[in-house]
């Protein structure tokens, strides 16, 4: 038996393919690239001969379930998407719909037909829109999302709960915020990058960064974001369809800022009057994800604050460069 990683290669796919191959899990990581670049290679390390790569498209359900009976997939983690967030969104509008939403009905449908028995699909925060910073998020706010990012997950969600009600699918929907951390980088397939990675690379090249705008977030290291998705992977009973995955805090920016340059002395940031909004976070200030459900149910506790996140992925930037 098998789990299938949809967005396998790609920068959470990777660590939660890391962490399923170190537990002993065969896992099939399916990408529309197919294959591991050698920085992921490198981080798998010997967990990478419990991994098998496959290049597919989530559009194409043939192929998906040629896919899971080769390689007697039992269990499924989706999690391709198309990120059209910030500038990228007028871009990115009709393949973000096709891929978050019929990719996502797509997989679900090759999952049903090979008798999976568990489905977790990896949603956003965003699908919560713009609230209030100061109010943690419960898994029951109401949702209002206004980018098409948002709207295709929401959306997603949708697809997810009607296939669990008519079809008796084992599953969750998992909430990610804002995940920061090793493998974090460009390439052809993530243009957008986070600040998190502007300013740690900014702090390695000596520059200091120019702070335009206090905004706040709810960061989350990506080896816990992954943690918290395994965990729900192999939790026998589930109570809820939903859980939130973050670390379950707003930082401000100054405040990350300011733990960067305790990690990295040297490093320096300046206020700058006048600036706009960071394309990242544009109209999407919100409270943290409240982290109870995870805690209780799916015995999840982040194991990494700011600091010693961002002192691991500054090692991990530092050891490959760009």
């Amino acid at each position: 038996m098998s789990v299938l990683v949809t967005g396998g290669t790609g920068f959470v796919g990777t660590h939660v393919v890391a962490q399923l191959a170190s537990l002993g899990e065969r896992v099939v990581a399916l990408s529309a690239e197919g294959e591991l670049d050698e920085a992921a290679r490198d981080f798998l390390g010997q967990a990478l001969a419990k991994v098998t790569c496959v290049r597919a498209d989530v559009l194409d359900l043939g192929t998906l379930r040629e896919v899971m009976e080769n390689h007697v997939v039992d269990r499924v983690i989706h999690g391709a998407a198309v990120t059209a967030i910030g500038d990228l969104e007028s871009e990115a509008a009709r393949s973000a719909a096709l891929v978050n939403v019929g990719g996502t009905a797509t997989v679900l449908e090759a999952a049903r037909l090979a008798g999976v028995t568990r489905f977790i699909h990896l949603s956003s925060a965003s699908v919560y829109g713009a609230t209030d910073p100061a109010v943690p998020l419960e898994e029951t706010a109401p949702l209002a999302p206004s980018g098409i990012y948002g709207i295709t997950k929401r959306a997603g969600e949708e697809v997810v709960r009607r296939y669990f009600e008519l079809f008796g699918i084992s599953g969750v929907i998992l909430r990610l915020s804002a995940p920061y951390g090793p493998l974090e980088r460009p390439n052809p397939l993530r243009t957008v990058m986070s600040p998190v990675f502007d300013w740690c690379r900014a702090a390695l090249d000596g520059d200091e960064v120019e702070l335009a705008d206090d905004l706040e977030r709810d960061l989350t290291y990506v080896a816990d974001t992954a943690r918290c998705i395994v965990l729900a992977l192999r939790k026998r009973h589930l109570k809820y369809p939903v859980y939130n995955a973050s670390f379950g805090e707003n930082l401000r920016f100054s405040d990350i800022l300011t733990a960067l340059a305790r990690v990295r002395p040297g490093f320096r940031f300046r206020w700058k009057e006048g600036g706009s909004l960071s394309p990242f976070f544009r109209a999407s200030l919100r409270g943290p994800l409240s982290m109870k459900r995870a805690r209780e149910e799916l015995g999840f506790e982040p194991r990494y604050d700011i600091g010693r996140g961002l002192g691991r992925y500054l090692e991990w930037l530092e050891h490959h460069p760009l």
